[in-house]
């Protein structure tokens, strides 16, 4: 109607406020890992390791069954409980993950390095598979290279491992990068890894060797001398609308979202319809901050705005 202001709504809109932190990360390390053999022919403690525990190894290793000294396959295990609380405590239900990786790190990096223990095969670069283990009901237990134990996971026990729920998360290349070096290796966004964050359970990650070449050893939580597996997860607020003016004839809304990622500002006249209109698109900022102008809003009796990906 002539002569009468619009109305203005901010749909999900707390108020205006100081903008909250636009993610945060946690990080952990394994609560239990461990090294599966098969052994060889040429391992000095023999050809059939499979039913042998090394949970208390010190060290992790993926290798191919085409080494010298045999198979190595590395199980890993973090408790994200702290993760959950973490992200409740900085936003309530309001989160979202955006990003995880995990960093792992060897004092025998260099490339053609023989470690100290002869069970284990010289470095060397190749390719190995992240692969996420819906099943977290193994144990470290308490082997040791020189003095194996049967009181834990195994290579013979992967069978069991693998009848749960599996899915691989990706295949990453290794370059020996020499001693004490960290790197760090990004995971998908895959529904099952998703799901244990959110319930605050345990997360499983089975390495393997993906080609005949690599040699990869890194340090356990139980040797880390500081280069112990580590997971980082990010997580971001759902996006949000804080505020919204009118300023030089059209609305500038205020939001927060994950810091560089891309929204859809949308619009509406009636919070009943389901006909919401994208007005446009913008990016949040490094800190999460999300502005927009919707240079449409002349002769609107009545509109409510929300922001999505």
């Amino acid at each position: 109607m002539s002569g009468r202001p619009a109305k203005y709504s901010l749909f999900l809109c707390l108020c205006a406020s100081a903008l909250a932190q636009a993610q945060v990360t946690f990080t952990g390390t394994t609560s239990d890992d461990a090294f599966l053999a098969t052994g060889s022919p040429s391992n000095p403690k023999g050809t059939n390791l499979t039913a042998l525990n090394f949970g208390l190894g010190g060290v992790l290793l993926v290798a191919s069954a085409a080494s010298t000294n045999g198979e190595f396959q590395s199980v890993l295990k973090f408790n994200l409980s702290g993760a959950t609380s973490l992200f409740h405590t900085s936003y309530g239900t309001g989160w979202t993950i955006s990003g995880i990786s995990i960093e792992l790190t060897s004092n025998v990096g260099t490339a053609g390095t023989q470690p100290d223990n002869p069970l284990f095969n010289p470095v060397c670069g190749g390719n190995f598979v992240i692969q996420w283990l819906a099943d977290d009901n193994w144990v470290e237990g308490s082997g040791r290279p020189n003095f194996p134990a049967t009181d834990g996971v195994t290579y013979s026990s992967l069978s069991n491992l693998l009848a749960g729920g599996h899915e691989i998360l990706c295949t990453n290349t290794y370059s020996p990068p020499g001693n004490n070096v960290h790197q760090t290796w990004s995971l998908p966004l895959q529904e099952g890894l998703l799901q244990d964050i959110a319930d605050g359970r345990a997360v499983s990650l089975r390495l393997y060797a993906a080609d005949d070449q690599i040699n990869y050893l890194f340090n356990s939580h139980n040797f880390g001398n500081g280069n112990e597996p580590l997971i980082h997860i990010t997580a971001a607020p759902l996006p949000k609308i804080l505020s919204g003016h009118l300023a030089n004839g059209f609305f500038h809304l205020v939001g927060i979202g994950a810091a560089n990622t891309s929204y859809e500002v949308q619009a509406s006249p009636d919070l009943a319809t389901t006909n919401w209109q994208t007005l446009g698109t913008t990016t949040a900022a490094d800190t999460g901050e999300i502005q927009f102008d919707d240079i449409a809003t002349t002769n609107q009796p009545q509109r409510f705005y929300r922001i999505t990906r």
